[in-house]
């Protein structure tokens, strides 16, 4: 996720009435940079604005919302994939989540507050292993730097030696 304060979020869903609902809860909810398509198609031709999370139905005409995922992380495996779908079975949840999607939701009168931890979740856990990163690179640059020092101390040991001599 590149963007966690106002990450770009496209919903991808062929019913205008359940798009709109999710579009206006997670905007009521301070998430103003999303957009909407009506087909994964519509999606895949915007693809390049490079969202940071896809939140799309299972079927829908056209190409479904599994190859659409399939698609997209070829060249971006870094986009999220949360599915919101009508179909409540278990082996398509677990098989979509097996096959790289950050979540699966089943639409249901919870399902916008569902889909707001979803978000949420993606967004803490990108600000977590940004901060793991930094650490890492400054441990790394720590131990390089005493390495250096040694490396000079080493050095001016040896150099000063024949120096003296």
């Amino acid at each position: 996720m590149q963007n966690t304060k106002n990450p770009l979020i496209f919903i991808v869903n062929d019913s205008t009435v359940y798009k709109n609902l999710i579009l206006g809860y997670l905007d009521s909810k301070g998430f103003s940079n999303i957009k909407t398509f009506q087909s994964g198609e519509e999606c895949l031709r915007s693809i390049h604005l490079k969202p940071d999370i896809v939140v799309l139905d299972y079927t829908f005409e056209g190409i479904s919302g599994l190859e659409l995922m399939r698609k997209v992380h070829v060249d971006h495996p870094e986009i999220d994939f949360v599915f919101l779908s009508g179909q409540n079975d278990v082996e398509v949840a677990v098989s979509i989540m097996k096959k790289g999607a950050a979540d699966y939701i089943v639409k249901n009168d919870q399902a916008p507050q569902h889909l707001l931890h979803s978000v949420e979740y993606l967004i803490s856990a990108t600000k977590s292993e940004k901060v793991k990163k930094g650490f890492q690179i400054g441990v790394i640059g720590f131990f390089i730097m005493m390495f250096l020092l040694i490396m000079i101390i080493i050095l001016m040991t040896i150099f000063l030696e024949d120096f003296n001599l």
